[in-house]
């Protein structure tokens, strides 16, 4: 039978992995609410730019390709791997 003190390093290791995965998990939370922040900010300052309302094809025609432009810089610059 082992006692706590032959535990405690696996416990703390455990511990200490989770609060690094939560901790990695907030930051990637912040940085998407702030990706989709910005999303926002354009396309609201694209649709009062143009005149035209989300719900209309030509704001779509407009905003998809700044939207898909962002994207592709935002994961060539994270590094981020392409899905096949």
């Amino acid at each position: 039978m082992k006692t706590i003190t032959e535990y405690r390093p696996m416990i703390f290791s455990q511990l200490g992995a989770q609060a690094e995965h939560v901790s990695r998990h907030r930051r990637r939370l912040g940085i998407d609410l702030l990706a989709a922040l910005g999303y926002g900010v354009l396309g609201l300052w694209l649709s009062f730019d143009t005149g035209f309302a989300p719900w209309q094809w030509q704001f779509w025609l407009m905003f998809a390709p700044l939207f898909i432009a962002g994207e592709l810089a935002w994961r060539a610059w994270a590094g981020v791997p392409r899905a096949r």
